[in-house]
């Protein structure tokens, strides 16, 4: 494998990125099938510029709990013409996810709309990746997880809610109109990757075991994080937290809270004819855009625009770096399957 290094990061190509993943994912584990739906999701979000959540996000997976515990099918528990409740099996999320993004579209394509709850998964990684999916296939979507517990509720000494993201997606030309984002003041995957690098957050970002402010996040990921914007940001994840309910995620009893998944999904058409919409919203953005700007201000960037951008240059370039700590432990959960 040709490497370039500086001196804490190791540059990679897509195609090495992808058997370096793989590699990895197989060695825990995972199934060839499950690997590929995974990978293609992690460097998805590398190439869109987000450190944490490409692959490093499968050195959380190889240190979760879950990992070791029995996987079923992913099964379809309830359904009507437009509707879902999946059982996830226990499955990691990025590969349940995957699965529930399927019904939905094949739901609304069928009927126009669709509504898809999930349990019994976890890790789903970054929302905006199905909802693209959602959205160049014509439809709007909506896509809200009730996480693994992490957040301090305001006034807590302990976590109870998950980061908990929310999303919205809208097709537009010639991309996407898309909105993702954490109801946390750092999302989990920052405060992990920050942890296996031995760095530090600002103030007001987390807790350590005991409750009290720190800024090591190695002891934030005892503790856990704060709510972004304090009551709003606590009352937008609590309903979200709420909403996974719908999918059966139920609180069997103590400090565990099952995690909860909601895709709504339509097709504007019911409203509007899809062209219609689109125009609308080009229109919508393009005066956001011409507004008059602020001294030094180059541009008024909308949500998605940066990560499309990025990932088109990385594409070009055909690589992106790796943390070196991160890529040597990769490196060692692919030898698991040899």
């Amino acid at each position: 494998m040709k490497v370039g290094m500086t001196h804490d990061e190791v540059s990679v190509t897509i195609h090495e990125a992808h058997a370096l993943g793989f590699a990895a994912l197989e060695g825990i584990g995972l199934t060839a099938g499950e690997a590929r739906v995974v990978v293609d999701h992690l460097i998805d979000n590398s190439l869109c510029g987000y450190r944490f959540a490409g692959l490093p996000r499968i050195l959380a997976i190889a240190d979760s709990a879950d990992i070791k515990r029995p996987r079923t099918p992913i099964t379809i528990v309830h359904q009507t013409p437009v509707s879902a409740r999946v059982d996830g099996g226990n499955h990691v999320g990025y590969v349940a996810m995957h699965r529930c993004a399927d019904i939905a579209i094949q739901k609304a394509s069928a009927n126009g709309f669709a509504l898809v709850g999930a349990h019994n998964s976890w890790f789903s990684g970054r929302n905006a990746y199905y909802l693209e999916r959602i959205a160049r296939a014509g439809f709007v979507g909506i896509h809200t997880v009730g996480a693994t517990p992490f957040v301090v509720p305001p006034g807590a000494r302990r976590r109870f809610l998950g980061t908990n993201p929310l999303a919205i997606a809208l097709p537009g030309d010639p991309d996407p109109f898309m909105f993702d984002m954490g109801t946390a003041s750092m999302m989990t995957g920052e405060v992990l990757l920050a942890s296996y690098l031995g760095e530090d957050f600002p103030d007001g970002i987390g807790v350590n075991a005991e409750g009290r402010p720190t800024n090591s996040a190695a002891e934030i990921v005892k503790g856990g994080v704060l709510p972004f914007g304090g009551h709003k940001g606590f009352g937008l994840s609590l309903v979200i937290q709420a909403l996974g309910l719908l999918g059966g995620a139920g609180a069997p009893g103590g400090d565990a809270i099952d995690r909860g998944f909601l895709f709504i999904v339509f097709d504007p058409a019911l409203l509007l004819p899809r062209e219609t919409f689109k125009a609308e919203l080009g229109k919508l953005i393009s005066r956001i855009k011409a507004l008059p700007k602020q001294p030094g201000v180059e541009e008024i960037r909308i949500p998605s625009e940066r990560g499309y951008r990025e990932r088109e240059q990385r594409r070009a370039a055909g690589c992106f770096t790796i943390d070196r700590p991160v890529y040597d432990r990769l490196v060692n959960l692919g030898r698991l399957n040899r």
